[in-house]
């Protein structure tokens, strides 16, 4: 069918494209943005009254459409400005000096962390220099406290909190930009310098939720002898993630069934397709089909609510209403339209979900399921009734892992080998242990009842999670180490599009643009290669104990470690994969641990003592200083020794 047949397609790409120039345009006056937009509307509408009297087919080509795109340009900016925080004067970035303490309320339930528990909480009022003024914003507490914060817990907590830091060291996880698009820029280390004043209850329905969620999670605990089924539990049937522990997380990340476990179409799916096993909507008077339909859609919202609203809940949730709402009038409508409207509703009450990891997973394996499953279940028809289900399920895993591999590389940097095998574990198990972890859910309470089905589903996990950890345990099981930059998860997914595109509509242009994307792309990794080769760089990381350094010297990469696994594992190992996927080469002093010195060729030496980083027999005009900050190097000023910074440096060799 034509694309013009998809308009919410379009309304979402032009919607997109203005929620990502707000970070460059965010600096500029609002109404700005204001006026322009009241400009085109008032241009479209001129032009509209025109129209109706001459029927102008340029119109109608090229001007309105031009008008309308930027509109949604500029309404995507809009919507940017509204929901940023730091648009809001009263936030506690304008007024931190002089912060002695200040009056929060807490928005988020307790998180144990290795060292304390921490919790979100939303800034109301604070005290500094002997007056009280509004503040607005949220920080993230973490306390030595063993007491339980509830939310709506309106507390007073003394001290400052802090900004939270960048990373130190390039390619090192960044925290701050995690949570700034989360509307969290502060972090508060609180002891139990902190005093609980009243309890205030701001969102009711939110907390009805959040009481609800707590008591299931304790029915869970009192019926599920296995902890490993318990955390899977609150996991699938919750979205309790968080709670998972490290070898669980890993089973399941190394088999390719961790999307079992983020709350999504399938398990809403399930939900909504239960209910149309009994009743038909479309047999039932429109009065009744218009009720009984309201009744899922609320179901399934009060699910969504249950399991704490992450972008791929929100994404099925939403989706499944429009579905819902269509099927009121009888209609059928379009599922790429449902799509994309789903997720321009979504967009419009949070435009930084698009920089969510699970939004953008979310969209991305349902739009590849449509459309590359459908073309791998032609390659063959299985005459076997048994073989063709299995078959079904490998092509969604198939279609799906093809669509996501670039996201899940550009930010995960693994692939799971035997995806496919998981699969035939995970998507039946989920839906198995969805047909009576809901159930549970509802009657967990009921004494008899609860009891066997709670132990129907832990059995079912146990199953599914035996398993997982038998394809972890298989040989080979996951490649990691496989780095996507931005140039190569745009690349991948235009020959994606246009491969499908081949597909349906076979093309000599299509194939010859698939040429050429590929050989753009494979010049680019040549002429990179390339100027490795070439160059000559010292690199001194920022660790909180010990040191780490590399050396690049003709592609090859030299390193030194006195530093825990952990630390390396966390802020050094992703740089040096990036540099050298060929393995490292050790770089190897010349004196003691006290006063270490390296030589390098063309007869460089760089000596570490004291937190100083010396040259010797090295021209000043010939070295080039660079400090690793807010995401770029920057060159700073030196003589013969520069001091270790809170940042990583480099130290580049002409």
């Amino acid at each position: 069918m034509p694309f013009a047949d998809y308009p919410f397609i379009r309304y979402l790409i032009f919607f997109i494209l203005g929620i990502l120039l707000y970070p460059l345009l965010m600096h500029f006056p609002k109404p700005t943005f204001d006026f322009l937009l009241a400009v085109f509307f008032l241009a479209y509408v001129t032009l509209l009254l025109i129209n109706a009297k001459r029927n102008l087919q340029w119109l109608k080509t090229w001007t309105f459409p031009s008008l309308a795109y930027l509109m949604l340009i500029l309404l995507g900016l809009q919507f940017s400005f509204h929901k940023d925080v730091l648009q809001n004067k009263n936030h506690l970035i304008y007024h931190q000096e002089g912060l002695s303490g200040y009056l929060a309320i807490v928005t988020g339930q307790d998180e144990a962390r290795p060292n304390s528990i921490s919790n979100r909480v939303e800034i109301k009022r604070g005290y500094s220099k002997g007056e009280w003024k509004d503040l607005a914003g949220e920080v993230i507490i973490y306390r030595k406290d063993s007491g339980v914060w509830l939310p709506g817990d309106f507390l007073w907590i003394k001290g400052n909190p802090q900004i939270i830091e960048g990373p130190k060291n390039p390619f090192e996880f960044d925290y701050k930009k995690f949570m700034a698009r989360q509307q969290v820029m502060h972090q508060h280390f609180v002891g139990d310098n902190f005093q609980k004043i009243a309890w205030v209850n701001e969102s009711p329905l939110e907390h009805f939720f959040v009481l609800l969620r707590g008591e299931i999670i304790g029915n869970f605990d009192r019926h599920f002898e296995d902890f490993q089924a318990n955390q899977i539990a609150k996991a699938l049937l919750l979205g309790q993630k968080k709670s998972l522990d490290r070898e669980l997380s890993e089973a399941y990340a190394t088999a390719g069934a961790m999307h079992v476990l983020a709350v999504s179409g399938l398990h809403v799916g399930i939900i909504y397709g239960f209910f149309f096993l009994w009743i038909k909507p479309y047999r039932l008077s429109v009065r009744k089909r218009i009720t009984y339909l309201s009744g899922i859609i609320l179901l399934i919202w009060s699910y969504a609510l249950l399991t704490g609203m992450s972008p791929s809940v929100m994404r099925s949730a939403t989706m499944f209403s429009l579905m819902g709402l269509a099927q009121m009038k009888s209609r059928s409508p379009s599922i790429f339209n449902a799509i994309a409207l789903s997720a321009l509703i979504l967009l419009v009450f949070d435009p930084q979900l698009i920089y969510a990891v699970g939004f953008q997973l979310s969209y991305v394996a349902l739009i590849g399921i449509l459309l590359i499953q459908p073309i791998l279940v032609r390659l063959w028809i299985p005459d076997n009734r048994i073989l063709e289900y299995i078959w079904q399920i490998s092509t969604v895993g198939i279609a799906a892992q093809i669509a996501t591999f670039p996201i899940s590389s550009y930010y995960f940097n693994i692939f799971p080998v035997y995806f496919l095998l998981s699969n035939l574990i995970a998507i039946p198990g989920a839906f198995l242990i969805m047909s009576f972890g809901v159930p549970y859910l509802l009657l967990g309470r009921v004494n008899v009842i609860g009891d066997w089905l709670s132990k129907f589903t832990e059995i079912i996990i146990q199953l599914v999670n035996t398993g997982i950890f038998a394809i972890q345990a298989l040989p080979k099981s996951r490649i990691s180490g496989i780095y996507l930059d931005l140039l190569d998860v745009m690349i991948y997914f235009s020959v994606l599009g246009l491969l499908i595109f081949l597909v349906h509509l076979p093309n000599k242009k299509v194939l010859w643009m698939i040429v050429a994307i590929l050989f753009i792309g494979s010049m680019s990794r040549v002429i990179e290669r390339i100027t490795d080769f070439n160059r000559k760089e010292l690199m001194v990381y920022r660790l909180d104990k010990g040191l780490a350094i590399d050396f690049l010297y003709q592609g090859k990469l030299f390193v030194f470690d006195q530093a825990e696994e952990n630390e390396l594992k966390y802020k050094v190992i992703a740089n040096r994969e990036r540099k050298s996927s060929g393995g490292f080469l050790p770089l190897i002093p010349d004196s003691s641990e006290e006063n270490l010195k390296f030589r390098f060729p063309y007869g460089q030496t760089v000596s570490i003592q004291d937190e100083k980083i010396h040259f010797k027999d090295c021209d000043a005009s010939a070295l080039g200083i660079f400090q690793w900050e807010s995401g770029i190097w920057r060159k700073i000023e030196y003589n013969d020794s520069i001091s270790r910074t809170e940042n990583a440096l480099k130290v580049v060799f002409q």
